[in-house]
Order: C-alpha cells, then structure tokens, then sequence
C-alpha cells in the first residue's frame, strides 16, 4: 500500500496515531498526471473516526507543540463550499435556513476563532533553515455555495480521492467553480469544502469513511492547476445512518458535529496548506507536530463555541495553542493599559522663570481609552498646570512650569499621574531653581532675531514657503506673520532653523515658541506626521532632540512651549525644527512668536 519511502517516513506515526485514536494519516495517493495542466496531489490528510464508547479527551496530548517546517499558510481563507452533486444533504449544508454550513463559514471566518492564529504566521525561520514563507493569518470570507454536476466517471457510489481531485481541477478548469484568489504574494487562499450526498461512500488510500478505522472528513491539495496550488476539504455525508452521524463528534445534533468537523479541516488548512504534496516530514509542511500530527489532530473531538461575525453561535473544535501548550477556540482580548512619560523629564529654571515638559502617553495594550491627567509636588511659589487635563491614550498634554521670584533655589520633583478605567500609571519631572539675582543674575534679553517673522525670512533659513503671510490653515498668534510647516497631505519634509550664540555668562537659558497643530487625520494610536524640535551645532550635528509632536497633538489655539537649553552656554547652536508629513492626510504645523531667552 505504501512506497518504501513513505514507510520508513511515516508508518511509526501512522500506527502511533492510530492507536491513540487522535490523529490523522497521511497515507499514499495516486500521483497520476491528468489533462489541462494538473498536477495531482500525493497527500491527504484525515480525521480518523473514533470510538464512541472511549471518553473524549480532556487536554492535548503532554508534549504537543507545533513546529513550522517552511511551508505555506492560507493568509485570509476563502471559502467556496461545493456540493457533489445531487442527492440527499443534511438540511443545514444544502438548504438556506440560517444558520447553515454557508453561514458557519461566513461567521467564524470572521470571528475571535482565527484572531488568535496570528501566532503561527511565517515570517520565522524554518525548522532545519531556511526563510519562511512571510504569510500573515488574519480572518477570511465565505465566497460562494456551488453545486457541480460531476462526470459519471467521477461519481459512483464509491469515489476515490483521485477521482475527487480530477474532477474538482476539471470543474475549476471548466469555470463551473471559481478560480482560486491568492494573496499579495501569489499564495492560494481559496479553500474548497466539498460536501457529498448520502450514500456515498468516500476512499483514499486504502481506508474508507464513515466506518470504523476510517475517517469522518479530510483536506488535501492539488499540486497545480493552471498554475495554483488547490486546498480542498472532504466532507462525507453526516446524516442518520451514516457512520458519521455517531464518530465523528459529541455534540447532540447532526448539525453541530458537522460544523465542528469542518473546522476542523479548515483550520488545518489555514496552518498546513500543503500537506497533500509533503511526502515526509518536512517542508513543504508548514505547522506540524511529528508525533501528534496538525493543529486539529492535536485537539481531535474536544469541541468548543464561538460567536460568528454574523451573531451566531456555532459549534467548534478546540484548535492547539503553541504559547499555552493548551486547546482553545479564542483567546481572551488584551487588557487595556497604558504607560505615561516626560519630555524632558528635569528641567531647570531661574526663579521668576518659567519651563515645560511634554507628557505623552501611549496604548501599551488593547484599545485606546481616556487618560485624565493630574500633576502633584509644587513647592511654595511653583505653579504647574497640564494643558489639556484629559487626553486619549496615546496623546499628549505639556506641563507649564513658572515659579515666582521669591521660590526657593532648589531641586524638586512634581508627579503626573495619568488615571484611566485600566488603572494610573505616574512619571516624574525634575524641577532645579536657582535663586533669582544671584551672581548678578538680574537682567533678561531674548537673542534670536526676528522672533515673530514680521520681517519675513530675516535670521532664519527655511524651506520655501514656510515663512507665510497668510490667513490660510491658521491665522498668526500675533502679527500678521507665522512659520507654517507641511500641510501638503503628501510626502513632504520642511526646516526651519536659527543659528544662535548663548553667552558663557548667562545664569539660564530658555528656549520657547507657541505651537498650534491641525491635521486631518483621524487616528487616536499613530503618529503619522511629526515635526521635531531640536538643538544642533552650526553643523547641523543634533546635540539635543528637545520635542517630537504629531497629528495626535492636534488642537483649536497655540500653546506655549518651552525648554531648558542651559546646558549650552558658550556655544553657537542651531534651534531647529523639521516637519515631516507622509504620503496622505494633512498635517500644518504652526509657530509663532519664538524666543530664546536668557538671564544674566
């Protein structure tokens, strides 16, 4: 019945499985070439019947895990649903009274059952090298419901798993089904789960089904048609009287067993496509377990439910999970959490001064949610506000920092807290002030040149059409002039810069500038377009990135930003500010009213 090959390759699993009464053959099949350019498959891969009077298995057998051998996956399932001709069906496959065989597939193929296999996607090396196939699981569809007409040659009381695969490449081949639709990368996704009449009798490879020691359904693949790999799924009649009807499930309608028993094949399809060309364990299987056999055999009869896409429950087979080592059907959603930072988080100040730091926060987990945003710490003579006070995750607010001229010289440290529905989460801003006047720091002056842009590009460089007279997108803070950069809604980076020398005697040195951000995106989670605020020597090497903003940033007025640049008395630098935008979707990055402000 089998090569030699195949026997030393697969006749210890082939008995191990067996006797266990959990797992799948992969026995010989005719490898005869038919007309049209068809390629036959060697493989299949069954689902054995098992013996009603033995319990169901509570748990995974102890060691099961899965191993990606390099083969292909099924990136977003498709799935056509073909029935074998005429006869007598059980209702729910060939009738249209929901819920049915057609709305199974539509459901769970758009349900938290495939969510969770992203686990198993394969840009991952392969056991034994080699690169994988870099395939990406996500959910699928139910395309269609088609009854063929087979051949009279195909269609006998008994059909072989040859004649099935003939005529299903000659069906495709004909346009009577649909051709098969890849993904982005070449690679089938089109599933074919063949359904048959009673009193059909199914072979492949020797074993039949619906009789005991033989098998309830089975997938398999067809190696080329017209240049595509075919997935097909056999599904024997489960009818009363079947065979089937008591082996092939625990569930107490014929209908729920059906469906459990077509997950069980589909998703075996999704995870190793091409275990009907594998002839050893090896690539071109993808997600295999050498002793255990694949993610449904792993599981055989455990049955779980899921809710569809369309509302419905349905009845499932549990599935392996590798990361729990445990069968399930979903995985519970990532709780919502979130994390919180400063920017700069120690800043410093002369008193009577006034400074800034950027909290941002981020989605660590889940969905996005509403932070409230509290700040705690500030001395006598110190007042700290948050702007804005509640923010969605993975937004940010500024810290505005002033102090008085009588607040003591110090270090202190103020506290944001960051509250949400998931739990607080704080991060701390170091605040130095140094006594007001002392060392005859008294006096104050501003040293960039043209501040405000009222004398248009005077003391800046900037790309064109950044320094802008216009009302257009914002009006400036004050005057008539702004900077306005990017808001083109296409790839785009501008700069604004100022080279500016801060003296060696200054007690401090403050670098600030209003801010105003409108965008059109829509996004609360991803920073597409961002403007960047940094300090560089006249050479433009960056000494220091003092702020990053985004779309996220967005808002209705200008704020006022500002930042501790004392750590650069001496030196001629450069404050500089980029705007990066991408391919879509504006973003306008507003500045007015600049100033770098020292005290000496």
């Amino acid at each position: 019945m089998h090569s030699a090959r195949f026997t030393l390759s697969f006749a210890p699993l082939l008995a191990a499985l067996l006797a266990a009464g959990c797992g799948n053959a992969v026995p010989e099949a005719d490898t005869s070439t038919s007309s049209q350019d068809v390629v036959l498959g060697t493989h299949v891969h069954k689902m054995p019947m098992r013996d009603t009077a033995a319990p169901t298995p509570a748990a995974a057998p102890a060691g099961s895990h899965l191993t990606y051998y390099g083969g292909r996956v099924v990136s977003n399932v498709q799935v056509v649903q073909v029935l074998y001709g005429t006869g007598t069906y059980i209702p729910e496959v060939a009738g249209t009274v929901s819920p049915n065989i057609a709305t199974f597939y539509g459901g769970v193929t758009n349900s938290a059952y495939f969510d969770w296999l992203t686990e198993y996607n394969t840009n991952i090396t392969a056991n034994g090298g080699g690169a994988g196939t870099n395939q990406a699981i996500g959910r699928g569809n139910f395309l269609s419901r088609v009854q063929i007409t087979p051949s009279a040659a195909n269609n006998g009381t008994t059909i072989d798993d040859t004649q099935i695969q003939n005529e299903l490449a000659a069906q495709i081949t004909a346009g009577h089904l649909p051709a098969p639709t890849t993904d982005a990368a070449g690679n089938t996704n089109t599933y074919y789960a063949i359904f048959f009449p009673s009193g059909k009798t199914i072979t492949q490879g020797g074993s039949s089904s619906c009789v005991a020691g033989g098998f309830c359904a089975y997938h398999g693949t067809i190696a080329n048609v017209g240049g595509h790999e075919i997935y097909y799924g056999v599904h024997p009649h489960m009818g009363s009287g079947s065979g089937c009807a008591t082996g092939c499930g625990n569930s107490p309608t014929t209908f729920q067993n059906q469906c459990s028993v077509a997950s069980h094949e589909m998703i075996e399809t999704v995870t190793d496509a091409e275990v009907g060309i594998a002839s050893v364990v090896a690539k071109p299987l993808a997600w295999y377990d050498s002793v255990n056999g694949e993610i449904g055999d792993i599981c055989n009869a455990q049955q779980g439910t899921v809710v569809g896409g369309d509302g419905v429950t349905y009845t499932v087979q549990t599935e392996f999970d590798n990361a729990t080592s445990s069968c399930i059907v979903q995985k519970a959603a990532p709780a919502n959490n979130f994390s919180i930072s400063a920017s700069p988080s120690s800043v410093s100040v002369v008193a009577g001064g006034s400074t800034s730091s950027t909290i941002s926060t981020a989605t660590t987990s889940g969905s996005a949610q509403t932070v409230s945003l509290s700040v705690s710490g500030a001395p006598a003579g110190v007042t700290a506000t948050l702007s804005p006070t509640s923010v969605t995750s993975g937004g940010s607010s500024t810290l505005s920092i002033s102090t008085a001229t009588s607040t003591a010289a110090g270090t202190y440290t103020l506290t944001v807290t960051g509250t949400a529905a998931s739990g607080s989460h704080t991060t701390t801003v170091s605040l130095t002030v140094t006594a007001a006047g002392g060392g005859g720091c008294t006096a104050s002056s501003q040293l960039l040149a043209n501040p405000g842009f009222e004398s248009g590009a005077t003391g800046w460089t900037a790309s064109a059409g950044v320094i802008d007279a216009s009302t257009s997108g914002s009006a400036p803070r004050t005057g008539t002039v702004k900077a306005w950069l990017d808001g083109y809604g296409t790839t785009h980076t501008d700069t604004l810069y100022q080279n500016v020398t801060i003296p060696s005697t200054a007690c401090s040195a403050t670098f600030s500038f209003w801010l105003k951000i409108t965008t059109a995106e829509t996004t609360t989670t991803t920073a597409f377009d961002k403007l960047t605020v940094t300090v560089r020597n006249t050479a433009g090497t960056v000494l220091s990135t003092l702020a990053t903003y985004s779309n996220l940033n967005h808002g209705t007025s200008y704020l006022q930003k500002s930042f501790d640049v004392s750590a650069f008395k001496g030196q001629t630098i450069r404050v500089e500010f980029v705007g990066a935008e991408d391919a879509s979707l504006q973003t306008s990055f507003f500045i007015d009213d600049t100033a770098l402000t020292v005290v000496q």
